[in-house]
């Protein structure tokens, strides 16, 4: 169960598609999207590394956006391509490593050490949620279960920004991000023990 529930997510993505349909009329591709979401994205990151949180929350959104839209727009050109699933999938690791860094800087330059060995053990955790639903899908096995998919991750991310920058409160950045790594090493541990199960009953 995720904390971000289905219908939620389901509804963001049918709330963004008519943009999508117009971008599509205007000749914008979904792969393009993703490119330029990605490089928002990073530029958020950015900021907010250099503990520029308001301006860091506005970019981190657009770029979040720009997310959820490049996969209504290739829905609406008829279904994506296997390059662009490639390309949406490799850019969204690098998105998450972007905003696990920001956290590690954060946590190296305050100092902060809480700040900075959670923000590492987000950036690991967080590639192994996703390396492990990759891989169990090579399997023929699905493990999109958890507590913290990358969907729910993002959003309690924004989250966390968005309340530092409004109440400059740095600690709650960090509260957010050690619960973050928390949360998405529980996730790791949760897609083990699922697929531990269903791939020794289907060897048995």
């Amino acid at each position: 169960m995720s904390l971000l529930p289905d219908r939620v997510a389901a509804t963001a993505r049918a709330t963004v598609a008519p943009v999508a349909r117009r971008l599509h009329a205007l000749g914008v591709t979904a792969n393009a999207v993703t490119v330029v979401g990605f490089l928002v994205t990073v530029a958020g990151a950015t900021l907010l590394a250099s503990g520029q949180p308001g301006l860091a929350f506005v970019l981190l959104a657009i770029g979040t956006l720009g997310d959820t839209i490049d996969g209504q727009l290739a829905r609406a050109a008829g279904g994506g391509t296997r390059f662009g699933a490639f390309l949406d999938s490799t850019l969204d690791r690098l998105s998450d490593a972007a905003l696990a860094i920001a956290a590690v800087h954060l946590g190296a330059t305050a100092p902060h050490v809480v700040l900075y060995w959670s923000g590492l053990l987000l950036l690991v955790a967080s590639f192994l949620v996703s390396y492990i639903r990759a891989k169990a899908e090579s399997l023929n096995a699905g493990a999109s279960m958890g507590l913290a998919p990358r969907e729910s991750r993002i959003v309690l991310y924004l989250g966390g920004v968005g309340v530092w920058a409004l109440s400059g409160i740095f600690d709650v950045f960090v509260a957010t991000v050690v619960v973050l790594g928390l949360l998405a090493t529980v996730t790791v541990a949760q897609r083990i023990a699922y697929l531990a199960i269903n791939l020794s009953a289907k060897k048995g």
